[in-house]
């Protein structure tokens, strides 16, 4: 399959600083990028959902790109191309720049970990199940890196920016539902971000198969991402 038919305007005369990087489906990976860097990242067969983190390098652990803290500073549900994503102490850490196509991301779901595998498929299952929180600490450790906040001792894990995760809110007799259909991507459908500061980018191809969230069958695929210098 060719990626980079419809190459974004704001990468077309930026010079690549990465190969195209593969993100598996169902785990995940991580890169640092410098301020200014520009950020690719590719559904590459249209449906799938990645689970998008951002940490300040210069601040290690303390500077998270922050889902709820952006919605305060966007006063809106879901960034779109030309909004910045703020850390929790409102400092600017990536804008989106581009996306190609219908903007349908979700800044309100948890990463999946094994603790929602356990409730939704039972102990034995998830014990063999991937989720988005382990394939962030996994990808974080092949760079060497590791947030001071461990889930596997229990605690807090940063919520990603899901891109391409279709999640509403559907009224029934106990009130309002989450429903998650899969989402009208089309394959090689990509978002464009910028750096405003120096960071890792992490990334999971959620690995979530129960129900259709990731296309019909809900079976995880690949997708990509490649770095840029502006």
């Amino acid at each position: 399959m060719q990626l980079s038919v419809r190459a974004a305007s704001a990468v077309v005369e930026a010079k690549p600083k990465t190969d195209l990087i593969l993100i598996p489906g169902g785990k995940g990976k991580a890169t640092h990028m410098k301020k200014g860097d520009l950020l690719k990242v590719i559904n590459t067969h249209g449906k799938q959902v990645v689970d998008f983190w951002a940490f300040s390098t210069s601040e290690w652990g303390k500077e998270i790109m922050s889902m709820h803290h952006t919605r305060n500073a966007l006063q809106k549900m879901t960034p779109q191309a030309g909004d910045t994503l703020y850390t929790a102490s409102m400092k600017p850490i990536m804008t989106m720049l581009e996306d190609s196509g219908p903007g349908v991301h979700d800044t309100t779901a948890a990463a999946c970990s094994y603790g929602l595998y356990v409730l939704q498929i039972g102990e034995e299952a998830a014990k063999e199940h991937d989720s988005c929180t382990n394939n962030l600490y996994n990808a974080l450790a092949e760079l060497d890196l590791a947030l001071a906040e461990d889930p596997r001792y229990g605690y807090y894990t940063p919520a990603p920016f899901n891109l391409w995760m279709n999640v509403t809110d559907t009224p029934d007799e106990s009130g309002y539902c989450w429903v998650m259909p899969p989402q009208d991507q089309k394959a090689g459908d990509y978002t464009v971000f910028r750096a405003e500061q120096d960071c890792v980018a992490a990334f999971s191809a959620c690995p979530w198969d129960i129900g259709d969230m990731n296309g019909p069958g809900g079976e995880p695929q690949d997708c990509h991402f490649q770095v840029f210098s502006a």
